[in-house]
């Protein structure tokens, strides 16, 4: 938007919204069945608005002016919520935690309808995860191993938590991609990998279940720097081929840690990722997280457009040497 000018947004969406500037600045909204005038006139001031009480209102509550009294459900919630993660970051017991988790999980129990509207969801789970963090686990007597057992115990516990939860309102696998998504964005894949372990079931992003793959043997292969190792079928024994999705974490803590059980197993192993969107830096950085293990990645634009499969159930591996090239 250029200084002076108007813009109209029209949107069937009900609930929390954030209008985000290119500059830095970020604006959150709260959209209902009434349209209204939003004014930005100063990039340090706060906004004003016209014929939105309830966003005049949620405005001054965060920061601390007072507000005028009135029915406005759905923004307090949102200050409630906010207010319970703040609070979740001064814990430090078991014991704490365990309350802490309760006090999170009765709050998404009894407002689900409502915070489903938000993104309150996914930063109250993600929070209820970091809290694992901020806990001593050790116990007088015990080996210092047993904290990290405890910890990741505590850790599979909440993924399972949030299943028995949400089950009813969001597919299982959503809800465990989510979770692992939490740790593998923070390259911590050996514990993304034991919550895939420990729900095998429901770890995986839905399509066909394919049991062989046909590929152009004349397809590009680059390596994370973009520098060019040829094409497929110059690549023989030893090759695993990985189909991946940027959106999909399963798929991608499954094909690092397939990268390095192959370079365990055999130095001159190779892997190839097959990603299922353009070649991008979500993919590249699989290569990132590996300190040994060859990982190479299809790079072919034309392909990609034209014939790449899309719909394949993840995560999906094929061993070239039994491949159909």
């Amino acid at each position: 938007l250029s200084a002076g000018t108007k813009q109209t947004i029209d949107t069937p969406y009900h609930g929390l919204t954030l209008i985000i500037f290119k500059q830095g600045q970020h604006y959150p909204l709260i959209l209902g069945e009434q349209s209204f005038t939003l004014n930005i006139n100063n990039a340090d001031k706060l906004p004003t608005f016209i014929g939105s009480s309830e966003n005049e209102f949620i405005y001054k509550l965060l920061t601390g002016a007072e507000a005028s009294p009135g029915q406005y459900d759905f923004a307090l919630l949102m200050i409630e919520a906010k207010e319970l993660l703040d609070s979740s970051s001064s814990i430090h017991t078991v014991a704490e935690l365990k309350a802490m988790k309760e006090k999170f999980h009765t709050f998404v129990r009894t407002h689900y309808q409502n915070l489903q509207h938000s993104d309150m969801l996914m930063r109250l789970i993600g929070q209820y995860f970091m809290m694992h963090e901020y806990i001593d686990y050790h116990i007088k007597g015990a080996p210092a191993s047993d904290i990290q057992v405890q910890y990741k115990k505590a850790v599979i516990d909440g993924v399972g938590n949030w299943l028995e939860i949400l089950k009813t309102h969001i597919p299982e696998h959503e809800i465990v991609n989510y979770c692992i998504s939490l740790y593998y964005n923070r390259g911590m894949v050996a514990l993304a990998s034991r919550i895939i372990a420990n729900f095998r079931d429901v770890a995986y992003c839905p399509g066909s279940l394919q049991k062989s793959v046909t590929l152009p043997k004349g397809l590009s292969v680059t390596d994370v720097n973009g520098n060019r190792k040829g094409v497929l079928n110059d690549f023989e024994n030893n090759v695993v081929i990985s189909f991946v999705s940027d959106d999909c974490p399963v798929s991608m803590v499954e094909t690092v840690v397939k990268a390095r059980q192959l370079a365990a197993r055999n130095k001159d192993a190779k892997l190839i990722v097959v990603p299922l969107q353009p070649l991008s830096d979500k993919h590249l950085a699989m290569s990132r997280m590996l300190t040994n293990g060859n990982m190479f990645f299809i790079n072919d634009e034309k392909w990609s457009k034209v014939s790449l499969p899309k719909d394949i159930r993840l995560p999906f591996f094929v061993n070239i040497a039994r491949a159909k090239l």
